[in-house]
């Protein structure tokens, strides 16, 4: 690997991996917002939490993809639980 790659590469890693400042407080509020506007209401939070089960689900079928996994599919039971 030649330098340049390797500093773009330790770069990179620091910004992932490295501390983050705290996020300014209107970030947070308006985070909080909108976690609450999707759990609070129930006929929004019976929708959103399978949509968020979706996406935890796909996560793991990406991930068993991108390290040479097979996936046949994956499940979302009607308790919002789910299977990759």
């Amino acid at each position: 690997m030649d330098s340049t790659a390797a500093t773009s590469l330790a770069s990179l890693w620091d910004q992932v991996s490295g501390t983050q400042p705290d996020p300014d407080l209107w970030v947070v509020i308006a985070t909080m917002v909108a976690a609450l506007a999707v759990i609070v209401p129930h006929g929004v939070w019976r929708v959103s939490r399978n949509a968020i089960t979706i996406a935890h689900e796909g996560g793991h079928g990406l991930v068993a993809l991108l390290t040479g996994r097979s996936l046949s599919g994956i499940r979302l039971h009607s308790d919002t639980s789910g299977l990759a």
